[in-house]
């Protein structure tokens, strides 16, 4: 998508130096005709060949093309939750953070071609998603793979046969049809840098109000999918292996349909369903074009799943999302909303619950200077109900220390379990990205805060009725500025 080593490119690097390569062997001879002394005069273009070997990016078997093309993404950060407060140099988590691909294509006959696509993520640590107070670089790239921080992970590994006229054939681990499109429709020139997925602050430690000590429990448990896939929003979007066909664009509009099996969560160590299929289906359509002074973005993509990951049961998830880009003024909004119907019964006994989330992004994206384009945006998101996880589990004792509010419930009221009832968790903040072209590099810096309230129920023990409470805890906060270089 960035960009990389073109075709065009390497044809002319690699014209000029056999030109050199060639000029040296023309000296050599002059010099070696002028040495009546003799001696080998293939010695010399042997070494100057040897050495422009060593030194040249190999083309494979010359029919298929290589390209090397991705991002470097670091960011510093400063964040508080209500008591704490702490500084962290970080990567972007899972499929944002540092990676590079390597792609390429062959012609099978005109209009037909044949073609690869191996992408590796190539974080440092990874702060953000899982990270929280006592380990503020746990990556969801470790916890998917089975390793640690800081390693290296392959995202992507397909091939694909493509026709101009028919549209493209892929298969192997790839992303699916439905993984972020709804994400990708924003077109401020921001994405990378914020979107409707809650890639930082999801892991760390709550605090609830009336208790400064930390709860067991974090933003994740009440902002995550049922699907256990993402927090807040893009309840799909991973990468799985599965088989996914791509339209060719006619006036505009294009879809993709993939089909698969869904069994990356296993290694997350939630849980697993009950039944041992996973398969999932999905479709997505787009639309992308200009009418007249506007710039308009649009996607939708349906995801039925054979089995939650926590229950078991069939799950149906909706997601939309869309930019309108007024160009003369820069001027635009972005907007998404997503919709999980899930069922069954969760491994802590408590009823599978419908997840939501929405949010918007007006943003003005304008050239004020020689650099580049200049995005200054302002965003907010809510997710509610996402509680799923969680819900039927006994929090009395465990999810909350005693001296909380909820801890207090638990033991004034006599109660032998509290239960979510629902929630909400919201974000809203401020950015600002900064496009370098001559460098193909983006600096930014962004602010952003978060807060959750939830309802619970308990059992009293003492009169046998069920009672309810509402719980606060401490904002999350945190200022991050950073900077991403594409190759």
């Amino acid at each position: 998508m960035f960009g990389g080593l073109t075709k065009t490119s390497s044809r002319i690097a690699l014209a000029a130096a056999l030109g050199m390569t060639f000029w040296g062997y023309a000296m050599t001879i002059q010099a070696k005709a002028a040495d009546f002394g003799g001696g080998d005069c293939c010695a010399d273009l042997e070494e100057r060949v040897a050495e422009l070997e060593a030194t040249t990016v190999r083309k494979g078997n010359k029919k298929v093309s290589v390209t090397v093309s991705g991002w470097v993404i670091k960011s510093m950060n400063w964040w508080s939750d209500g008591k704490k407060s702490s500084f962290a140099v970080g990567d972007k988590d899972y499929d944002l953070g540092s990676r590079f691909a390597i792609t390429g294509s062959a012609t099978i006959a005109p209009g037909w071609s044949a073609g690869y696509n191996m992408t590796v993520t190539t974080g440092g640590e990874s702060w953000g998603v899982l990270g929280n107070q006592n380990n503020e670089f746990a990556s969801v790239n470790g916890a998917l793979y089975g390793n640690t921080y800081a390693s290296i992970n392959t995202l992507y590994s397909y091939v694909y046969i493509k026709s101009d006229k028919w549209g493209a054939l892929n298969w192997g681990h790839l992303s699916p049809a439905s993984d972020n499109p709804a994400v990708l429709a924003d077109i401020s020139g921001s994405v990378i840098e914020s979107n409707a997925v809650w890639f930082e602050g999801g892991g760390f430690f709550l605090r609830p109000n009336g208790q400064r000590t930390l709860s067991a429990l974090t933003w994740n448990n009440f902002a995550l999918c049922s699907s256990q896939i993402a927090p807040g929003a893009d309840c799909f979007g991973t990468a799985e292996p599965a088989v996914r066909y791509d339209s060719p664009t006619w006036g505009g509009f294009r879809f993709e349909t993939s089909y698969g099996t869904e069994n990356v969560l296993n290694s997350l160590g939630v849980g697993a369903a009950p039944s041992r299929d996973r398969h999932f289906w999905d479709i997505a359509a787009f639309y992308n074009n200009d009418w007249g002074n506007f710039k308009i973005s649009l996607a939708y993509a349906y995801t039925w799943m054979q089995a939650n990951v926590l229950s078991g049961s069939e799950e149906d998830y909706h997601q939309i999302g869309g930019t309108l880009l007024h160009v003369p003024s820069g001027l635009g909004i972005y907007a998404t909303g997503n919709f999980e119907n899930a069922a069954g019964v969760n491994g802590f006994g408590g009823n599978m619950q419908d997840t939501n989330s929405w949010g918007v992004k007006p943003f003005i994206k304008r050239t004020w200077n020689p650099l580049g384009a200049t995005v200054l945006y302002g965003e907010y998101y809510q997710t509610n109900d996402g509680y799923s996880a969680i819900s039927g589990a006994n929090l009395c004792g465990a999810g909350f220390v005693p001296g909380s509010n909820i801890g207090n419930f638990c033991a004034n009221n006599a109660l032998n379990s509290v239960q979510v009832t629902s929630s909400q968790a919201e974000r809203w903040g401020l950015g600002a990205v900064q496009e370098i072209d001559a460098a193909a590099m983006h600096v930014f810096a962004r602010w952003q805060h978060q807060d959750l309230n939830a309802d619970f129920s308990g059992f009293n023990a003492n009169n046998g009725a069920t009672q309810g409470v509402s719980q606060g805890f401490k904002n999350f906060d945190f200022f991050q500025v950073g900077g991403i270089i594409f190759f």
